[in-house]
């Protein structure tokens, strides 16, 4: 059970820090690139506040995947996270689309790492051994 949570809050804690440096460096390539971006106040708070949702989103999408029994749960449970990550950014769309791109973009890469996880855990039993011909089982 500890180990079970242990994983989990592991999970969740490189899926945010992942999302974070992903984030970081790709502003800081764009800044670079392209010059200085458009200051938004409105969208300064609501990044600010995306890390508490995408935190909240990470530890569930973790929890999630590594409890669930079957492929078709945790693709449900990540989609679930996926749309409120989505949700979340829709209104920002209009004014900022690069930027809110950017965002989502990151917030789903990041989101879908853990089902690198499920599909280790549920392989097809031809998956399980590489057995060539020739060679001692």
């Amino acid at each position: 059970m500890i180990q079970r949570l242990l994983a989990m809050a592991l999970l969740a804690s490189v899926q945010i820090l992942l999302a974070f440096v992903l984030y970081h460096s790709a502003f800081e390539a764009y800044r670079r690139m392209f010059g200085s971006v458009r200051r938004d106040i409105s969208y300064g708070l609501q990044l600010n506040h995306s890390l508490y949702i995408f935190g909240a989103l990470a530890l569930g999408n973790a929890a999630w995947l590594l409890s669930c029994r079957s492929r078709r749960s945790g693709l449900i449970g990540f989609g679930i996270c996926l749309l409120f990550w989505t949700a979340f950014w829709a209104n920002a769309f209009a004014s900022m689309p690069y930027r809110s791109l950017l965002v989502v973009g990151v917030g789903t890469l990041v989101l879908t790492m853990p089902l690198l996880v499920l599909l280790l855990r549920f392989r097809g039993p031809g998956l399980v051994d590489d057995v060539r011909p020739g060679s001692a089982a």
